[in-house]
């Protein structure tokens, strides 16, 4: 073996390096490919990518080829630039080699205490009227009384049902709303602007693909309304009595954990 000058040797100095140049080139080249998904998702070149996260073209050419393995916070200013969601930023540093920097814990998870009493004190104070606490795919994750009877369901169905496949199934709450087009076709927006926010290997895209195999749901419009409107009312009827509302929709402020950042509860008002 030659003496590599450092007091190294050759024969032992190489393979190192090897072994370096292969693991940085597979971060890089995972995120770089996570990269360009997300840039062609968005509609943005390289170059645009680069503007708007205040980096040069060529270094960011140099992450996308597997070349350079970017710092955390360079990733993060990547997933600012393409306006991602925190679980997505998290997929994002761990092809790079980092560690993820937001949680990502389950509703029921202890992490998530907090929330879920803050989320259980509004559903309790809005009762006898119906609210749920939706994630981003439409999980219903907590309902109270006035919900739970809208929908038909025990608590015990929480977490394993999802408000899509109740719109869209047959069954008692498709067939119990009056309006189903203008329901189903703004429902079906919000999802269809869910999954593209999260990207097409997201939960919502799942369920999207998913609600997108009933054949009604290909000829709804593309977004309801029309002159004159303000608001989608959802007509409801139940054992011959009708009932008329319009929901508002609470998110947590500030969130620093992915679910977090991803739960809206919704709470439906009698017209």
């Amino acid at each position: 073996m030659r003496d590599g000058g450092d007091g190294s040797t050759e024969g032992t100095r190489r393979p190192t390096a090897r072994l370096k140049a292969k693991s940085t080139a597979a971060a890089g080249g995972g995120l770089g490919a996570l990269l360009k998904d997300w840039r062609a998702l968005r509609g943005m070149s390289q170059l645009r990518l680069a503007l708007e996260a205040e980096v040069s073209p060529r270094h960011l050419a140099f992450i996308e080829s597997g070349r350079a393995v970017p710092s955390q916070d360079m990733v993060l200013r990547l997933a600012d630039a393409l306006m991602l969601g925190l679980r997505e930023r998290n997929v994002l540093l761990v092809a790079a080699g980092h560690a993820p920097r937001f949680g990502e814990g389950a509703w029921n998870s202890e992490e998530l205490k907090e929330l879920r009493r803050a989320a259980s004190m509004m559903l309790a104070a809005h009762e006898p009227y119906p609210a749920l606490v939706l994630d981003a795919a439409s999980t219903v994750l907590d309902a109270n009384t006035g919900a739970l009877t809208m929908m038909g369901e025990g608590r015990d169905a929480l977490g394993r049902i999802n408000l899509m496949d109740l719109v869209f199934s047959p069954g008692r709450v498709r067939s119990a709303i009056g309006n189903w087009s203008e329901v189903a076709g703004f429902l079906l927006h919000r999802l269809r602007e869910n999954a593209r926010l999260r990207g097409p290997r997201s939960e919502a895209a799942r369920v999207l693909e998913r609600v997108l195999a009933f054949p009604e749901a290909r000829h709804l419009p593309p977004m309801p309304g029309g002159a004159g409107s303000v608001l989608v009312p959802l007509t409801f009827t139940v054992d011959g009595v009708t009932t008329h509302w319009f929901t508002t929709v609470t998110t947590f402020g500030a969130p620093l954990h992915a679910l977090a950042e991803e739960i809206t509860i919704e709470q439906f008002h009698p017209r």
